[in-house]
């Protein structure tokens, strides 16, 4: 007998240890295991939010003990220090409390479709004792891009070329859609159109000691840009407005930001020969690091060059502001940073990290507390775009928290009940909490869908506030006051109809109500014919005995 008692103690001993993990928390304390992590892939090509997640140890491992982090996407990656590959990204850290979480960081390099993702975190824990236990959680990518045209448009002249290096097409195209990646995010701004012949624009020579003056060929609206070959002693590329130029104007206004300039390619590679990579896939965004040892990704610098034509150049009177200021210093860009962000003399945010994404920010790429390789966009240059003087569009990296919907539909005492509330904006990863009254008895939210579920015990108005929070720490939210209104349920309606062979009975109720009805042939003795157990608001029975007896009456009731 004891040993038998032993055997069922260590079984039941190995079951509870089995169901021990390593556990993912939010930064809102909310266990992740099941429901899973979720990124954000903004509207765009631009860096994405890098969101924090806290990493618990087993609460029965020996510690201390590490955690391998692994993911199956190329495009996800870990904060620094990790590693990037083809097969996913890969980080370890030691964990050495149960009770006390390790923060890490998680972001997805951006894409040009609209599809979400899944993908999967696995997590390899290793104990001091070298025991290990792997388990796995979901990750939900929410993917933002909207499929829309560009209402600002840079036209690309390849014609000053003359060394051949742009006479490759997917050189020109990746040319194209560095400058289309920065003119997303402009709104038609109404500029006016640019006759011929009406804008000159310098083109230099190698060495940039040197050039000539070039006027447009061809009329246009919004922004040329020459695209031209060059080589030099430093084996650097160059991006400038046109000082030369006119600036745009709409509606006879003169706006802060030029028409024309120039991106001038490196034919041999950047700050060394070692040539270009020419890639055109999302997923290649780690295959350099860009650094003078390597060999570049000509998409980087030509984003980054084609960035000094667009904004970050003194040509353009607005940028020439900032510059001469030392700083940009717009309300929207002191909010968002914490403070104003500082123009070096090459025309560089040097020092400046991006706080959403964790990227360095135009002129500081090398830096950050991310994998630093392909070079997009952050929404810190965006903002500053907008001190210079272009009008950003509608995207979601600027979108405000907002509520978009506080109306709740009446509930019924009794009756199942589920209506969310929802909002907008933010980084779209929310907490929904009730930060004073009392929501109806039966009742709650979810924290992570806003939805008000469960079954009413009580009627009346109920009167709370409802706080929703984004993805942002320390952050105090949005809070609505919801009254919300529970009903007692509405009464039953019975009615009998002649089917011929056997009685019809039609009950009418409420969407979400469990009736059943009854039978009896004295009205003392009542028993069960059926149960409206999927709770539509209209239920329907023939009672295939109802004329066999000599007196039938039925009565609908209530489910409890």
């Amino acid at each position: 007998m004891r040993r038998l008692h032993g055997v069922v103690y260590f079984l039941l001993l190995c079951c509870l240890t089995s169901r021990a993990q390593t556990t993912v928390a939010d930064i809102f304390g909310r266990t992740l295991n099941t429901r899973g992590i979720t990124l954000v892939d903004w509207d765009g090509f631009m860096a994405n939010p890098l969101l924090k997640f806290y990493i618990y140890a087993p609460t029965n491992a020996a510690l201390p003990g590490s955690a391998t982090l692994t993911a199956n996407g190329a495009r996800i990656y870990f904060d620094a220090n990790s590693t990037v590959s083809s097969n996913g990204p890969t980080k370890t850290i030691s964990l050495t409390s149960t009770s006390i979480g390790v923060p890490i960081r998680m972001s997805i390099f951006p894409d040009r479709d609209s599809a979400s993702e899944e993908y999967t975190l696995t997590i390899v824990f290793t104990a001091s004792n070298s025991i290990k236990q792997t388990n796995t959680v979901p990750i939900h990518v929410i993917d933002q891009d909207r499929q829309r045209t560009n209402a600002f448009m840079t036209t690309v002249n390849f014609d000053k070329d003359a060394t051949g290096f742009f006479t490759n097409a997917s050189r020109r195209a990746l040319v194209q859609q560095a400058a289309d990646d920065w003119c997303y995010f402009f709104t038609n701004m109404g500029t006016a159109k640019v006759s011929i012949n009406a804008e000159q624009t310098f083109i230099w020579s190698n060495n940039f000691d040197g050039g000539y003056y070039v006027r447009n060929t061809n009329a246009y609206t919004g922004y040329q840009l020459y695209a031209y070959g060059t080589t030099n002693s430093t084996h650097r590329s160059g991006g400038e407005a046109s000082y030369a130029g006119g600036v745009q104007t709409s509606n006879g206004v003169a706006l802060k930001i030029k028409r024309s300039g120039g991106f001038e390619a490196e034919i041999y590679g950047n700050y060394n020969t070692r040539g270009w990579l020419f890639l055109t896939n999302e997923s290649d965004w780690l295959a350099t690091g860009n650094l003078g040892a390597e060999t570049n990704d000509f998409y980087s610098i030509a984003h980054h060059e084609i960035g000094h034509a667009l904004i970050f150049n003194e040509a353009h009177p607005g940028f020439n502001t900032a510059r001469t200021n030392g700083a940009f210093t717009s309300a929207a860009v002191t909010n968002y940073f914490g403070g104003i962000v500082p123009i070096d003399t090459s025309d560089h945010l040097n020092g400046s990290i991006d706080p959403e994404s964790g990227q360095g920010s135009f002129g500081y790429e090398y830096y950050g507390s991310i994998p630093r390789k392909r070079w997009v966009m952050t929404k810190l240059d965006l903002l500053c775009a907008q001190e210079v003087g272009y009008t950003l569009r509608d995207v979601s990296a600027l979108a405000a928290l907002t509520w978009t919907n506080t109306a709740l539909t009446p509930a019924y005492v009794g009756i199942d009940y589920s209506n969310a509330l929802s909002a907008t904006g933010g980084i779209v990863v929310y907490v929904w909490d009730v930060v004073s009254g009392t929501l109806p008895p039966g009742m709650t939210l979810d924290s992570f869908s806003g939805a008000l579920v469960g079954t009413p015990t009580s009627s009346g108005t109920f009167s709370f506030d409802v706080r929703v929070r984004d993805y942002h720490e320390n952050q105090p939210g949005v809070t609505q006051t919801i009254n919300f209104v529970v009903s007692p349920p509405p009464a039953l309606q019975l009615s009998l109809f002649n089917n011929g062979a056997q009685p019809r009975i039609l009950v009418a109720g409420t969407t979400g109500q469990h009736q059943t009805i009854e039978g009896s042939g004295n009205l003392s003795n009542w028993f069960t014919l059926t149960t409206n157990a999927t709770g539509t608001n209209l239920f329907e029975f023939n009672d295939p005995d109802g004329w066999q007896s000599p007196t039938r009456f039925y009565r609908a009731l209530v489910v409890p």
